[in-house]
């Protein structure tokens, strides 16, 4: 059980003022509880961790051009001075 000074020294070592550290001990005690129950889970071998998908259900590699009016990006950006690039403003 997470208690009122440790909140408060969290918070310290944060930097953080905290008003009300009675609020974030149920939270981080959630917290703890969790990576808790997330430390018994058993598993027997790495098929529980990964799942491995077949080469040949992946879809093809196709190249899809970023501009299709025949204009390539680098056409649209001004050049300026020293080999600098300066693109278009963003609005």
């Amino acid at each position: 059980m997470v208690d009122r000074k440790e909140i408060e020294h969290l918070g310290d070592l944060v930097k953080v003022e905290l008003q009300d550290p009675e609020k974030y001990i149920h939270q981080v005690d959630q917290i703890l509880n969790y990576f808790n129950n997330l430390d018994k889970v058993e598993y027997d071998s790495d098929k529980t961790l990964r799942k491995e998908i077949p080469y040949e259900s992946l879809r093809e590699d196709k190249h899809e051009p970023f501009m299709t009016d025949g204009m390539s990006l680098i056409s649209k950006l001004k050049r300026d001075q020293n080999s600098f690039v300066r693109a278009p403003k963003m609005i």
